[in-house]
């Protein structure tokens, strides 16, 4: 199929989907999805036909507002009096860089972090934003250093407070890629600190509040698949617990990646998806899930 003979199917498919049904209320009116992982809103965000997918699924502070990956480009939709809108792809972000990837929604909504690679190949790669104005999404701006470096930088989590988690192949105290952090003090982001894991680490998701992050892990002992997703809890002195698997109800024989916290803290987001690389590759298929979180964290950090 020729690729704009696949745009234009594409497109119709969300406008049936939207003439058809305005979801409304919090979550896109979903029904919570319990402790088992299920398909997050099929046919408003998740097009779950074969040779499509979704990831980085992320909302606003207030939940009102939500941004996703897709094939085509970063989408948003905004939920209003007439319910969610039909998501908008920000074309000024797939004119001037068709290769961004993991998105990441600021809190407050007017802000997209994203960034610029192959995400299959480890490679230079750098962070950018895109700010909203009163007259639509500016140009994107690219982010220096400290959050860009000479190495690769391609996913990327913030916390309520701006802190930027960060997956990069610049040496840490590992001596390999893993996962960073620039505090935000000042109005501006300090230096980036590598957070010390046992082991290779990529994809933060970080709780709004620091408390516990998600991450993607590759081709562990014990694990279920290719990649999958381990939980660390930040302790009292400030340091992370011993990453633990989430499990064979959270992870697959597939690729889990692109995890995601809510901003109350009750459901984790997350693209389960197959194909050689997984991670949106040609002919991949992949959906966003979403799971409640309470029986996989302790009490006090639920």
């Amino acid at each position: 199929m020729a690729p704009r003979t696949k745009d234009l199917i594409i497109i119709a498919f969300l406008l049936v989907t939207n003439c058809l049904a305005q979801p409304s209320g919090p979550y896109f009116g979903q029904e919570p999805p319990g402790m088992t992982p299920q398909i997050f809103a099929p046919g408003l965000v998740s097009d779950t036909r074969p040779k499509t997918w979704e990831a980085f699924g992320t909302f606003s502070a207030d939940a009102n507002t939500f941004c996703f990956h897709q094939s085509r480009g970063i989408f948003i939709t905004e939920n209003t009096d007439q319910g969610w809108t039909a998501p908008k792809r920000i074309d000024i972000i797939r004119e001037n860089q068709r290769s961004a990837w993991s998105p990441c929604l600021s809190p407050d909504a007017n802000t997209i972090y994203y960034s610029i690679g192959n995400a299959q190949v480890e490679g230079p790669s750098d962070l950018f934003r895109c700010n909203r104005t009163t007259q639509g999404w500016a140009r994107p701006q690219r982010l220096g250093p400290p959050l860009s470096s000479e190495s690769w930088e391609y996913t990327f989590s913030l916390a309520e407070n701006n802190n930027v988690y960060i997956s990069s192949g610049r040496k840490g105290i590992q001596g390999r890629g893993s996962i960073w952090v620039a505090p935000f003090v000042d109005n501006t982001w300090t230096q980036a600190k590598p957070i010390p894991l046992d082991y290779p680490s990529n994809d933060p998701g970080i709780a709004p509040d620091e408390s516990f992050m998600v991450f993607t892990a590759k081709d562990l002992p014990g694990g279920y698949g290719h990649r999958d997703l381990y939980l660390t809890i930040r302790l009292t002195d400030g340091t992370w617990s011993k990453p633990q698997n989430l499990g064979p109800r959270i992870n697959s024989a597939n690729f889990e990646y692109g995890p995601r916290i809510s901003h109350d803290k009750k459901y984790l987001f997350f693209t389960r998806a197959d194909g050689w690389g997984g991670y949106g590759g040609p002919g991949d298929t992949g959906d966003i899930y979403w799971v409640e979180l309470k029986e996989y964290l302790p009490e006090s950090h639920r």
